[in-house]
């Protein structure tokens, strides 16, 4: 079948550009022709493919790369029966594209291949001969053939009127079930352990978490007091579960732990808390499951999950740096975690350590709760935002009229590694529009950065966790010299009433707050884990060369251990392909070593 000519951009109509693009792609795929498929991208553009070609989740820039990739891949998938999705929110839609806001075209498709049901999301943008061609393209294996995803909560349907039948009893001994028997072992009760729980329980995984804390939620509980999140609600809203019509736009500390708590209920979720791994768990090769021993409550249980996935959050124990002298130091010193709220620092001078979203919260906070005096030492340059102008872009992405899914749909089909390009070149409107608050901060002695390259807050939140802050009030009490700042310097050692910095300046102080971010997560686990598991194990978080989370929610490299991370967008998202996978070795149509999945050749 020859491939048919793509449409010139002339008096836009988005459906017939998207039905030409699919009849192209359509015969690419049905004659396996990897050269053809290529042809269908701008010449930089991005393939993501999350399950589909390979079992594994990756990103290619160019054609010559998304060609190599499937050369041995597109036959194997056998992608059948592609039709355009013209449901609403998903039907095609003109909009522009970056960097030069050329209107181009959104379409998403769905499609049978050799594993189960598939979905695409593309965005066609014309190329120089104004052909629409993929800027970028997203394949994702949506749910195994015979193992769809649930819709509703199973153990929860109408039973009336069907003799013998208890509801209440049949879930209770299903909890009784799991607690004996889990396949999956979720180590974390933060926000990404409970929607990897509530994932994998549609997905019919028996699932257990240990969370070490009391309850859910008192990873919250124990923060500063003027904790809020940064982000809009619909981007930080729970899998399956809406917030109320007027819940706050940014969560606030205790809101978010009563949420999370609540949310095991809703669920239906199988939690122990006071449970925690303490003795180093053991995987068994013939049998392929774990011999896990865990602390509940005082008491030692023993478990045989055939999978550990460790959601204990992105970042790992609170980092310190080790400074000389701290014995002399009389006041108290502590991480950013242990920070209780300012009340009890008023009339002190308090010296807080780092310059990221933690720090500036603190520095506020002690400022407003009356302190003598702030001093925020800022070690090397930070992106700073204005809270307002990041969410403008979280509002457009995460609308509060579009459902969720679908936004997770289109966001998760934009390549880490082009947007990070994207707003490299875009970077002079984020330096434009935020200039009014960098003059302030400026004014206080703040040196401030887009990134090493200019790839902003959201790359440097995936690639580092850290080195930025979205303001909301903080740059006015720099401006206004109620907090003040020292930067490039380190804290060289402590004295009795201070801190001496690394240019031989010294700091009075009463307390000292380190926010120096926290352990990677892949080191913080390597104690209870082990050397032998760890030294097999990739690197955990941060983007690798093709803009993907490095070993989360693909395999790590040591078989039956996973990780997940990332924030609420990427924990929703990225579960279903995590459970995908768990879901496809549980019922042997995939085997698993703990080794990535590669294309022959590679």
């Amino acid at each position: 079948m020859p491939i048919p000519t793509l449409r010139p951009t002339m008096n836009l109509d988005p459906h017939l550009v998207s039905v030409d693009w699919l009849a192209a792609f359509s015969a690419a795929v049905e004659t396996a022709d990897c050269e053809a498929f290529a042809r269908l991208f701008l010449l930089d553009g991005w393939l993501r493919d999350i399950l589909v070609f390979t079992w594994d989740i990756r990103s290619l820039e160019g054609r010559e790369k998304i060609s190599f990739y499937l050369s041995s891949t597109l036959a194997p998938s056998t992608i059948t029966d592609i039709k355009l999705d013209e449901r609403p929110f998903l039907a095609p839609r003109p909009r522009p594209m970056s960097p030069d806001q050329t209107m181009g075209v959104e379409v998403a498709f769905t499609f049978e291949c050799a594993n189960g049901h598939g979905r695409g999301h593309a965005r066609l943008k014309p190329d120089e001969d104004g052909r629409y061609k993929a800027m970028a393209l997203m394949t994702e294996l949506s749910d195994l053939r015979g193992y769809e995803e649930l819709g509703t909560l199973p153990l929860r349907d109408d039973l009336t009127g069907i003799p013998g039948r208890d509801m209440q009893r049949e879930f209770n001994d299903w909890v009784t079930q799991v607690e004996d028997k889990p396949y999956a072992l979720i180590v974390g009760g933060g926000q990404t352990a409970l929607q990897l729980a509530a994932r994998f329980k549609q997905m019919d995984i028996p699932a257990l978490v240990v969370e070490r804390h009391a309850r859910i939620g008192d990873s919250w509980r124990k923060r500063y007091p003027s904790l809020t999140l940064h982000t809009v609600r619909k981007h930080h809203t729970l899998l399956y579960q809406p917030y109320p019509s007027n819940w706050p736009e940014f969560t606030p500390r205790d809101k978010m732990a009563d949420w999370l708590e609540q949310y095991v209920t809703t669920q239906d979720l199988v939690v122990w808390t006071n449970a925690e791994l303490k003795v180093k768990p053991e995987y068994d090769p013939e049998t392929k499951d774990w011999d896990v021993t865990i602390l509940r409550e005082g008491f030692i249980v023993k478990l045989r999950p055939s999978h550990i996935v460790l959601a204990t959050g992105t970042l790992g124990e609170p980092y310190i740096p080790i400074v000389p002298d701290v014995e002399r130091f009389q006041g108290p010193i502590m991480h950013s975690l242990q920070y209780g709220g300012g009340a009890p620092y008023a009339g002190k001078k308090v010296v807080v350590v780092g310059a990221g979203n933690s720090s500036i919260d603190i520095c506020q906070d002690l400022a407003l709760n009356g302190a003598a005096s702030v001093t925020m030492v800022q070690r090397s340059s930070t992106c700073v935002l204005t809270r307002e102008y990041v969410c403008q872009f979280l509002r457009a992405a995460f609308p509060e009229d579009v459902p969720l899914p679908v936004s997770d749909f289109k966001w998760g089909a934009l390549p880490v590694g082009l947007l990070r390009k994207l707003t490299i070149a875009d970077q002079q409107l984020a330096w434009d529009a935020n200039k009014e608050l960098h003059e302030k901060l400026r004014k206080g002695g703040i040196e401030l950065t887009m990134g090493p390259e200019g790839q902003g807050i959201y790359i440097l939140s995936l690639e580092r966790s850290g080195g930025y802050w979205l303001d909301k009030g903080g740059a006015d009490l720099i401006a206004d010299g109620r907090i003040k700042v020292r930067s490039g310097v380190y804290p060289e050692k402590f004295t009795e009433e201070g801190v001496v910095l690394s240019d031989g300046s010294e700091l009075p102080a009463d307390a000292v707050v380190f926010a120096t971010g926290y352990v990677r997560m892949r080191e913080a686990n390597a104690e209870i884990l082990g050397s032998d598991v760890m030294d097999q194990v990739d690197q955990v978080y941060g983007l690798d060369d093709e803009g993907e989370l490095n070993g989360s929610y693909r395999p790590s490299g040591y078989p039956g251990l996973w990780f997940a991370t990332g924030d609420f967008f990427v924990s929703r998202f990225m579960s279903k392909p995590l459970a995908i996978q768990i879901k496809a070795i549980q019922v042997g149509l995939l085997e698993h070593d703990g080794r990535r999945a590669r294309p022959k050749g590679k």
